[in-house]
């Protein structure tokens, strides 16, 4: 099933044209291209000239004058050019090599499936076979290069980079789209000049932004030894060439800006005549789902060995997981267990509106993508069959680059224990059915705090306003889509005001598809909030109208049962203000942890103000901790080994410094009890809005049958 059929060809001729626009935008970044590498060869041989001249000069001091004096002055020119001559040559001949630790070389020889399939889709991308074939554990498929400033002048060849987790979440023709799409960039034909430009501009950022060779001089710059005056001296010459081409590369960058998005749109355009439209719908969505369980898997991996367990083959774990929440979203799964995904999607995840994007990468938004998608109307036939058919013996290719995993976070095998595929996804919908809202609320109160209001003041409905309103408009998928992005909305205010405050650090970012310098982040944060405060407005009505909607229901059928769902609101909203003052406080603890710990040159003497202000943190965590577990419903249900914790925490005086010595072992303590009682508190809350929740459900029900 590996043979692609005829028609699976790429028709050429039926991939629109670039525009006139376009192609005067490529030939204007093309010019701008031109200057740069004129303006380099221009500062390049001026260096060597002076470097020359130095050389030269000190050569003459020596010969002419032969004396001690003479000496001095001519070893020293001819120190300062051959600094000039090395660090310039150590730029030129540097290989910017791209690095990916994960990264397990595989012959395509031993895979004759991959093999004729890429050489069919290289052969009608019209670029090279790949240098060499890597596999990596996550998602991404790429084209990569070890480039220098020589490769401007002659095509480099190109290794090729394949996520494993991407080939687990797609079948072969979704896998044909995603790979033609990156070859697409590289592609010859009628976008050729702008795939040069296209690997150009990302070469250039790659030499002026991420070469290591500009900063080599600086760890002998100011050694203060006589080396270090001409290395000095050195890099101010060589820091003025950088600046200046840094300079022309802006014009550059700006001007491949505007044509970017294009060249990624015809990439696009290849991928869907490779593979056809339904192919590249499907992909986009697959590839979404494939990409949360990946990141899911990779984030346990850390946890689950901390508890002495360990993934044979994470693979197998990652397709149950596409398995399980693909039917947990009221979904199918077709004969190979991938999703469909024809149909509208039920659980929509919202992208952030704001992404920190390398500086040579602009891609169009999903949207974009899919409407052009669309618009072509390309139909192939489909391969439905799994992308691991393409490799040979895959299950023994899954357990390599597992293990690779583990291998470069550095965690050792023995003691530990496997953990199969099965037994992962069992755990996990226990876990998930004891903390699972029930699914007729849609997940609106999933992962959110209840609003705060006083239920026992809030008025029944009148018989008018209890018309207008149901289970079922309160809790639309309308209504939840509208309340995550809110909460979407929400992170991007933070992100921007970070951004704003330089706390998180980029030149650039994307806000809705568009391109902003960072000085525009605290404008576009104003704006979006006050979109984010008036939803925030409208989310609280909702939830009080809610509130107001179950109220009038169970006075309606009993009072008694009214009584219990205030009871229940209110214990909630106590909880959730006992979370908010644990969590501030736990940070506020961990954080005098790590300052204690992540500096090793502290005496106890200078580091005895952290001391304290721990052991503050302690005694009031303490307070709280004893506040918190005199609810019923929390100690009632403490497991042992926290209420294990607890007594022995308690018995402790809150002093880490005992005769001039840290008790380490009373702050790890510390450390674990903070962040165990934090768990066990919000998993506690979740059971309580459960419960809350299960009893409105119930009113709800009730008042149906009885009206």
């Amino acid at each position: 099933m590996t043979n692609l059929k005829p028609d699976h060809r790429i028709d050429t001729t039926a991939i629109p044209a670039t525009t006139f626009t376009v192609r005067q935008q490529l030939i204007k970044v093309l010019g701008y291209i031109i200057l740069f590498l004129f303006l380099y060869v221009v500062l390049v041989f001026t260096a060597i000239g002076l470097a020359a001249s130095c050389i030269a000069g000190g050569v003459m001091l020596m010969h002419y004058y032969g004396t001690v004096w003479s000496a001095i002055p001519g070893i020293a020119l001819i120190m300062l050019g051959c600094s000039i001559l090395y660090f310039l040559a150590k730029f030129l001949l540097h290989r910017n090599k791209s690095v990916n630790p994960y990264r397990t070389e595989i012959d395509p020889k031993d895979h004759p499936g991959l093999l004729a399939f890429l050489q069919q889709l290289v052969r009608e991308t019209r670029v090279r076979f790949p240098k060499k074939v890597f596999v990596v554990p996550d998602m991404n498929t790429a084209l990569f290069y070890h480039s220098s400033f020589f490769h401007l002048f002659w095509p480099v060849r190109k290794n090729l980079e394949i996520g494993l987790g991407l080939v687990n979440s797609v079948n072969i023709s979704e896998f044909r789209m995603l790979l033609a799409h990156e070859l697409g960039h590289f592609s010859g034909g009628s976008m050729q000049l702008g795939s040069y430009i296209y690997s150009t501009n990302k070469m250039l950022h790659q030499m002026l932004y991420e070469n290591d060779g500009w900063n080599d001089l600086s760890h002998h710059r100011h050694s203060g030894s006589i080396p270090g005056f001409f290395i000095h001296i050195t890099c101010t010459i060589i820091s003025g060439i950088q600046s200046l081409l840094r300079r022309v590369y802006r014009l550059i960058h700006k001007a491949y800006q505007q044509v970017s998005r294009e060249i990624a749109l015809q990439a696009d355009d290849i991928a869907v005549h490779a593979a056809g439209t339904a192919a590249a719908l499907s992909a986009i969505r697959r590839a979404d789902i494939g990409s949360y369980c990946m990141d899911h898997c990779m984030h346990k991996v850390p946890e689950l060995y901390e508890e002495k367990r360990r993934f044979l083959n994470i693979y197998q774990v990652q397709r149950n997981l596409i398995g399980y929440y693909t039917m947990q979203s009221y979904a199918s799964l077709d004969n190979e267990g991938l999703p469909i995904v024809a149909g509208p999607c039920n659980k929509v995840h919202l992208r952030s509106r704001v992404q920190l994007r390398t500086d040579w990468a602009i891609q169009p938004t999903t949207d974009a993508r899919i409407q052009r998608f669309k618009q072509a109307a390309i139909q192939k036939e489909q391969v439905q069959n799994s992308a691991w058919q393409l490799f040979s013996n895959p299950e023994a290719l899954q357990e390599q680059v597992t293990a690779r995993v583990y291998d470069v976070l550095t965690m050792e095998t023995y003691e530990c224990n496997w953990i199969s595929a099965k037994e992962y996804i069992q755990d996990l919908e226990q876990r998930h059915r004891i903390y699972e809202y029930p699914k007729a609320f849609n997940d609106y109160y999933d992962n959110r705090a209840f609003t705060h209001t006083d239920i026992t003041l809030l008025r029944p409905m009148t018989s008018g306003e209890l018309s207008q309103v149901s289970f079922g408009t309160l809790y639309h998928p309308d209504v939840v889509l509208r309340m995550r992005t809110y909460y979407r909305d929400y992170q991007d205010t933070e992100t921007l005001q970070a951004i704003a405050m330089q706390q998180l650090q980029t030149p650039q970012f994307e806000f809705d598809g568009k391109r902003y310098r960072a000085n525009k982040a605290g404008r576009l944060a104003q704006r979006l909030l006050m979109q984010v405060e008036n939803e925030q407005q409208w989310l609280a009505a909702n939830d009080i109208l809610a509130c107001r909607y179950h109220y009038t229901q169970a006075l309606a059928l009993d009072p008694a049962m009214a009584r219990e769902m205030v009871d229940n609101y209110q214990m909630i909203l106590h909880y959730q203000r006992d979370a908010i003052r644990l969590s501030d406080l736990v940070i506020r603890v961990i954080h005098s942890i790590s300052i204690i710990f992540s500096n090793s040159g502290y005496t106890i003497e200078t580091a005895l103000p952290f001391f304290e202000a721990l052991s503050d943190d302690a005694q009031e965590f303490r307070k709280l901790l004893l506040h918190v577990i005199s609810h019923p419903f929390i100690r009632s249900n403490l497991p042992p080994d926290i209420s294990e914790k607890i007594n022995h925490f308690r018995e402790h005086d809150c002093n880490f410094v005992k005769d001039g010595i840290p008790d380490y072992a009373s702050i790890k303590d510390l450390h674990d009890i903070s962040n165990s009682l934090m768990e066990y508190l919000n998993n506690c809350i979740i059971l309580k809005k459960k419960t809350y929740l299960e009893l409105i459900l119930q009113i709800d029900h009730k008042y149906t049958i009885n009206n």
